[in-house]
């Protein structure tokens, strides 16, 4: 997150010469001082309204009174965390071919109706993956979200999932993982979340990838595109009564079978290991044009998501004033496990010195004292990046917090993140980024390695096989 401080002055620069200009009114009137501004209204929390079908579907409104187009999410649960043992890699590919092929009234359609289908209501359907949940994303006029909610039926419940859908969607991955292999942009997110996990990580390889049968892709449909595990989520001008109404017409039919058929995927629990013991590595890419350093730290487990939203605020602030690179922030909840990553990319000739200064001064940053003005700022922050994401994507906001059960955190956001205070922002600030607890891993091309050694004691190489397998 960025803050314009040109901008944050000229409305503070607005404001001060404002109150110049009404002060001399205002002392003639026989007042010795301005009135007090009113306290700032509150934000309300979401009008969310939510129902249940039936056979289990969940469906999810946020009215937005006037919006031209409604956006149109089916949730399901089949996340890349689900990938089984030894076949990493069956979410993604299991998502991908619900878009080549499906039955509408009989007819089959191939990929390139459902394209044109989705092209219809004004933009190409969307798949998007994430750790815990697969999602078909659509967006339409008002008058069209029967035709949308209809294309998800048929893709959900009637999918062709054919044999040759599974070898076209196993080439483009195998391709793909090339490409990231080579590439340090790509490769970082994967490569870290194994450093910081361990082997309970799922990352797919060519080898994962070729075991995948058609029959993995049909059990592991059945198991997780299932009504009482999906949720239908709508954003837009629409009532709770028409969604409710949309979801009987084309799912209110919808019915799996309740115990899967033998040699179906068995249920996966998700890992909630531990992270590993703090390490420092270096993964070279002969081709990276520079390099991408990471550094992560473990977050402990039922941190309030406000508290965690602060407390990256806070430091992507500080660390964007004593590193002035383009440094990017984040916490990733996986399995239950929290982690805290700060990312940048930078040229191999300022790998060495940016180290060194990462170094000496991520625990110093961390443990600066959090003033009253420094909550205040963080909580402005976070309010207004929430208010950005609802006003550009809130269904995008409200499916990441579905996917990771922060959905009453997301309505009552306004409230959860005034409710923090400084002396608690300051106790999980200090508890994080310590030698011991913080992660390091560098990837790319950052020249002979005694340099970047010397900046970090213990940094050791490491390869590709070590980091994702193969």
């Amino acid at each position: 997150m960025t803050v314009d401080l040109n901008r944050r002055g000229l409305m503070l620069g607005t404001a001060i010469v404002s109150g110049s200009v009404a002060w001399p009114a205002l002392a003639q009137d026989g007042f010795d001082r301005p009135p007090e501004a009113p306290p700032v209204p509150a934000p309300l929390p979401l009008p969310l309204e939510q129902t249940k079908l039936a056979n289990g579907l969940r469906v999810v409104v946020l009215p937005r009174p006037g919006a031209p187009r409604t956006a149109v999410r089916l949730i399901g649960e089949g996340g890349w965390l689900r990938d089984p043992a030894g076949k990493d890699g069956l979410a993604e590919v299991a998502l991908s071919m619900l878009a080549q092929g499906a039955k509408r009234d009989g007819e089959e359609m191939e990929s390139a109706d459902i394209a044109y289908a989705g092209d219809l209501l004004g933009l190409p359907l969307r798949l998007e993956l994430t750790p815990s949940t697969a999602e078909i994303v659509l967006e339409a006029l008002p008058d069209q979200c029967d035709d949308a909610v209809n294309l998800l039926a048929d893709l959900t419940q009637r999918p062709l999932l054919a044999f040759e859908s599974l070898e076209h969607i196993r080439s483009r991955a195998i391709d793909a993982l090339v490409l990231r292999r080579a590439d340090a942009l790509l490769l970082a997110p994967w490569a870290a979340r194994r450093q910081f996990r361990g082997r309970a990580q799922p990352v797919q390889t060519s080898a994962s990838l070729k075991r995948l049968k058609r029959e993995d892709v049909l059990a592991f449909h059945r198991q997780y595109w299932r009504p009482e595990r999906a949720v239908l989520l709508f954003a837009g001008d629409l009532s709770l009564q028409t969604a409710r109404g949309l979801a009987e017409d084309f799912m209110g039919g919808w019915r799996v079978a309740k115990v899967p058929p033998t040699g179906a995927t068995p249920a996966v629990s998700l890992p909630a290991a531990a992270p590993t013991s703090a390490t420092a590595q270096f993964l070279p890419l002969s081709q990276g044009q520079g390099c991408r350093l990471i550094v992560q730290t473990p977050v402990p487990r039922g941190t309030p998501p406000a508290l965690r939203e602060l407390a990256r605020t806070l430091m992507h602030q500080r660390l964007a004033a004593r590193l002035p690179w383009p440094w990017e922030s984040e916490m990733e909840s996986l399995g239950g496990a929290l982690c805290w990553r700060l990312s940048v990319t930078l040229p191999v000739s300022a790998v060495p010195d940016q180290l060194a200064l990462l170094r000496e001064q991520l625990p110093l940053l961390a443990a600066e004292a959090v003033t009253p003005e420094d909550l205040a700022l963080a909580q402005a922050l976070a309010q207004g990046d929430c208010e950005f994401q609802l006003a550009e994507a809130p269904d995008a906001l409200l499916a990441l917090a579905l996917a990771v059960g922060e959905l009453d955190d997301c309505v009552q956001w306004p409230q959860r993140v005034r409710a923090v205070s400084a002396p608690v922002l300051q106790l999980l600030m200090a508890s994080s980024w310590r030698d011991t607890r913080t992660h390091l891993l560098l990837l790319g091309d950052a020249g002979p390695p005694e340099p970047v050694q010397r900046a970090w004691p213990g940094l050791t190489a490491t390869t590709m096989k070590a980091v994702i397998g193969e």
